[in-house]
């Protein structure tokens, strides 16, 4: 199996890549909506998460995700110590559905950038897109306050290698066109 990372930071268009991936027949990982539903179902990651953070970050339906991400955000000794719970969680998830696949894609803005992801990727396809367009997009999509997303971003760093760069600077139809043309690639690669 080849393990594909697709990142970019907030607003890049990495979902939208990962659409045409999925329409193309790809196994696609959404490492967020995973992590959500890891805080959701993995008694071990809510154990470890309310011995770090306290009671009060867990709902019955898993993390409040808003004030653990107020807790974490703009400190790094608290957000690495989230990261050191959650990421395990998530790449043994990401490897458990992946199986069986011959090209595995897991999106995320930020395992470029983390030690343990280090090596595990085989290939990596960053999506870029002018940063005032990607503020423009991320406040538009999640009703968040400009501020909230400059901070998001600043913890979001462009990966150190990229094998595949999608230039996200026109429109959906220019970036899919350019997203089929990297799943090709892809699959003539495996």
């Amino acid at each position: 199996m080849k393990k594909v990372l697709l990142t970019g930071g907030i607003g890049s268009g990495k979902s939208a890549v990962a659409d045409v991936f999925r329409s193309r027949g790809g196994f696609v990982y959404d490492s967020d909506a995973a992590a959500l539903d890891l805080y959701r179902t993995n008694r071990t990651l809510r154990k470890q998460i309310r011995e770090e953070f306290g009671p009060s970050v867990l709902t019955p339906e898993g993390v409040d995700t808003q004030l653990l991400a107020s807790q974490v955000f703009g400190n790094p000794d608290k957000l690495a110590a989230l990261e050191a719970i959650v990421h395990p969680a998530v790449m043994k998830d990401f490897l458990k559905k992946a199986k069986g696949s011959e090209l595995a894609v897991m999106e995320s803005a930020i395992a470029a950038s983390k030690p343990l992801f280090d090596g595990f990727f085989d290939i990596i396809v960053y999506v870029d897109a002018p940063e005032a367009q990607r503020l423009e997009r991320a406040c538009r999509r999640d009703g968040s306050l400009p501020e909230q997303v400059r901070k998001r971003m600043a913890a979001q760093q462009p990966p150190l290698r990229a094998d595949f760069v999608i230039e996200n600077d026109s429109d959906l139809t220019a970036l899919q066109q350019k997203a089929a043309a990297v799943w090709n690639d892809l699959c003539e690669l495996n």
